[in-house]
């Protein structure tokens, strides 16, 4: 074991580059959310905050958040979830006004129907709609607040909010929109945008993993060793919403390569959830799991319900087999877990049983006798019992999905060596081994410690460490709209404008950057143009994007505008106004500027993605 000047010798080669006193990291997930910081002088190790609540002690809270009838903010996390509980089992009409959510983070997740924006809602559980940016600042804010209160008990001296650098993780298959509604509530929260970074979620994973030997001196171990410290390895991150897919190579120099663009889709935990709740209604009824849900007397029960089914769908053993002493001694082992009295009182009024004559056993067994369920569940001292294939069924459609996506992304990767597992989903028995059984001849599949912090300790890292993603994969094709000469070979003849005594072709997109082109942090492209028309006031530079590699015009489908970048300009005798433009690529968001030649004056722009009218195209 290395000792503790060994650790900080090696610590020494990857200094901080944080301006601030420390680094603190908030990972927003569908499920659970939390934050974990690290003071620069402290650097590599970080403090992850414990949330109190449900069954034990845990490193991440429910994304849950309830707001008072005014909208204004109530509780969040386990507080939240315990606190609705109280005011709904309370017979007051006012008590129902209350907005409570919970698992709302994937309505930021772009389709053709659908894109987030300024007016996008939120629907809480009473029905009614709040505006989902005021729903996401709040929780943003709350775990701020929570931090700093936090620091100021841990430490003398005062804390302020500009001694942090902030880091706010993201899906890397996320789209601009997405990331910037992020950026915006993270901003009404209090966070200055100089001191708000954002991090794609997988990358913070794997710079966890490739650093986590930092951390402690009991895993001083890579999870790429000697001649694989070179290769490629994909980074298969599941959360509780999506499953975020990215390939990268460590390079020579210690930073990180993104191989291919950024993949994934709505394959993650909750998605069994989905399927477990789907099996209670069919088993119990609708309207018994509405009740269990909404009646005040037993709305507590219902979170601890889900709470105890999350743990349990993570930790069950898909390899187990029952012990000598155990009864079960059936070939195939069970999945069991608790089911709550309530259940059976709610099922035992709506039958006319008397639950205080008739043990919650009884009750639930006869409906099982019923059910088509029959010979696959089993119900012992208030346990459901099912069989761990019938259990399986419930991951089937999700995991083949991932499989799928997986069998048809790996083939066009050559030598890559290792599938890195992180997330909480990846935690679940089930999947890890689906993933193994399909592609360890192929590679290793790792799960690190830690697997569902991997994002949130790794979004510490990069605050300290930005610069060790040195190279990204560009998801679309970037480009501004021009209008040459126009060329009856190459050019549409509807496109065919007259401009005095020339001709021009409008709409033409001229490429910057190809999707699927290699770019690194900061790389500038960028082109001289010259005003169309003598006098003008101002050249706008619309900037496009588009799913083709080389699209034609910008009026193409797939293609879209994300925004217009306005550059004055002043009349000058007897020369050409030129004007560079610049698009500045590799960051998790886009750089666009312009620099009028003659002036050498430069305009920048932040593109206003969140207006109702801009959609960007689906992956």
């Amino acid at each position: 074991m290395a000792d503790k000047s060994a650790l900080q010798a090696s610590v020494r080669n990857k200094p901080s580059k944080s301006l601030k006193l420390l680094v603190a990291a908030i990972d927003f997930g569908t499920a659970y959310s939390g934050y974990a910081y690290s003071f620069k002088s402290e650097w590599p190790q970080v403090i992850t905050n414990k949330w109190p609540g449900g069954e034990q002690i845990s490193y991440k809270a429910p994304s849950a958040l309830l707001l008072n009838p005014d909208e204004s903010f109530n509780s969040f996390g386990f507080e939240a979830e315990q606190n609705y509980a109280s005011l709904t089992s309370v017979e007051d009409e006012e008590c129902q006004e209350y907005f409570f959510f919970q698992r709302f983070k994937m309505i930021l997740k772009t389709t053709l129907q659908k894109r987030v924006h300024r007016k996008t809602q939120c629907v809480a559980e009473n029905g009614k709609s709040v505006d989902a940016i005021k729903v996401f600042t709040n929780c943003i804010k709350y775990m701020k607040d929570h931090l700093l209160k936090a620091l100021q008990d841990k430490i003398t001296g005062e804390i302020f909010m500009e001694d942090i650098d902030f880091v706010l993780t993201v899906p890397a298959i996320w789209d601009d929109t997405a990331k910037m509604f992020m950026r915006e509530a993270a901003e009404n929260a209090g966070i200055k945008r100089d001191q708000l970074h954002v991090a794609l979620e997988p990358e913070a994973a794997s710079i966890y993993c490739q650093l986590m030997h930092l951390e402690s001196t009991e895993n001083s171990r890579f999870f790429l060793a000697g001649k694989e410290r070179k290769a490629k390895y994909m980074v298969l991150d599941l959360g509780g919403g999506t499953a975020d897919i990215t390939v990268h190579q460590l390079k020579p120099d210690g930073t990180l390569a993104e191989l291919v663009p950024a993949s994934g889709g709505d394959w993650g935990g909750t998605c069994i959830d989905k399927a477990f709740k789907k099996f209670l209604k069919n088993l119990f009824g609708e309207d018994v799991l509405e009740t269990f849900k909404t009646n005040p007397e037993y709305v507590e029960d219902y979170f601890d319900f889900w709470q105890s089914f999350e743990i349990k769908k993570r930790t069950f053993e898909v390899n187990k087999k029952p012990q000598e002493n155990e009864k079960n001694t059936e070939k195939d082992p069970t999945f069991h877990i608790r089911l709550p009295v309530a259940l059976a009182e709610i099922i035992g009024k709506k039958t006319n049983q008397d639950t205080k004559k008739i043990k919650s056993d009884i009750i639930f067994q006869g409906l099982i006798e019923k059910s088509q369920f029959k010979n696959d569940l089993k119900c012992v001292l208030g346990k459901l019992h099912m069989k761990h294939s019938f259990f399986k069924k419930m991951f089937d459609p999700t995991v083949l999905c991932l499989i799928d996506h997986l069998s048809n992304l790996i083939p066009t990767i050559k030598d890559l060596k290792v599938i890195l597992m992180v997330g909480g989903f990846s935690e679940c028995n089930i999947v890890h081994e689906a993933v193994k059984e399909k592609f360890e001849d192929i590679c290793r599949v790792v799960i690190p410690n830690q697997a569902g912090l991997a994002v949130l300790k790794g979004a510490v890292y990069f605050g300290h460490q930005p610069d060790l993603i040195s190279e990204r994969v560009a998801r679309y094709t970037y480009g501004i709209q021009t209008w040459p000469k126009f060329d009856e070979t190459v050019h549409m003849k509807s496109k065919l404008v007259k401009m005095g005594e020339e001709k021009r072709c409008r709409d033409v997109f001229f490429r910057f950057v190809a999707k699927g082109e290699k770019i690194k942090p900061g790389d500038k492209k960028s082109y001289i143009f010259n005003a169309l028309k003598p006098g003008e006031k101002a050249l706008e530079c619309g900037v496009y994007i588009s799913n083709e590699e080389d699209p034609k015009y910008v009026d193409e489908k797939g293609c879209v505008k994300l925004g217009i970048l306005e550059v004055p300009l002043q009349s000058v005798r007897d020369r050409k106004l030129e004007i560079e433009e610049s698009l500045i690529f590799g960051h998790t968001e886009l750089q666009v500027t312009a620099c009028n030649c003659h002036t050498k004056k430069e305009y920048k722009v932040t593109f206003d993605l969140l207006s109702p009218n801009i959609a960007l195209p689906e992956q």
